[in-house]
């Protein structure tokens, strides 16, 4: 819920920024692209639902829910049931917020790309990570559960496939998964370096 709140107070931030910007330099003429719909307005009563469905419903009693009682079960002890209704609940979920996904933007909100695209295509990409996701729509990709685990990956629909490649070609997240990578590569190099101590 954090990563919500976080996107959500740079967003108003980024906007009073601008604003400011705006009030005192005549010459900035363009609109912003705001991450973050201004307070009470529509489209961000719009933003604030979707924000907090995809923090609890996909995050937070799926995702993490996984994350507890797989990846960490050492720590919050194995729960096999509770991770397959979890997982029900993310597909379900999931259903529900690809209705969301607005025809003319191509994103979840009319304006365009926002925090909360942010939030569902992270949540996404990790549902693809532990196999929650198919990868593509291709019927020649086989669906297999991720080792471990028996559930099967939700089928990617097309729309869905096309939400997600656009976010990925967003210069913001090339760069991000460019410094992601440098990040992992630099904590390997060093816990490699570790081991021959």
């Amino acid at each position: 819920v954090e990563s919500a709140a976080i996107n959500t107070f740079l967003g108003d931030i980024t906007r009073e920024i601008e604003s400011n910007k705006r009030t005192n330099d005549d010459t900035i003429n363009k609109p912003s692209r705001l991450l973050v719909p201004p307070p009470a307005t529509r489209l961000r009563a719009k933003y604030d639902s979707l924000t907090l469905f995809i923090m609890t419903e996909l995050d937070f009693q799926a995702l993490w829910i996984h994350r507890k009682h797989s990846d960490m079960k050492n720590v919050f002890g194995e729960a096999p049931i509770a991770v397959a209704e979890a997982k029900r609940q993310f597909d379900k979920a999931l259903d529900a917020i690809e209705l969301e996904l607005n025809d003319e933007s191509g994103y979840l909100l009319s304006s365009g790309f926002s925090a909360c695209d942010i939030l569902l295509s992270n949540c996404c990409f990790w549902a693809q990570q532990i196999g929650w996701l198919a990868r593509s729509t291709s019927e020649d990709e086989p669906s297999s559960p991720v080792a471990g685990d028996t559930t099967m990956p939700k089928s990617l629909s097309p729309k869905l496939a096309s939400y997600l490649a656009q976010c990925r070609r967003r210069k913001a997240f090339i760069k991000s998964n460019e410094l992601r990578k440098e990040q992992v590569s630099e904590r390997k190099g060093k816990e490699h370096h570790r081991s021959k101590l």
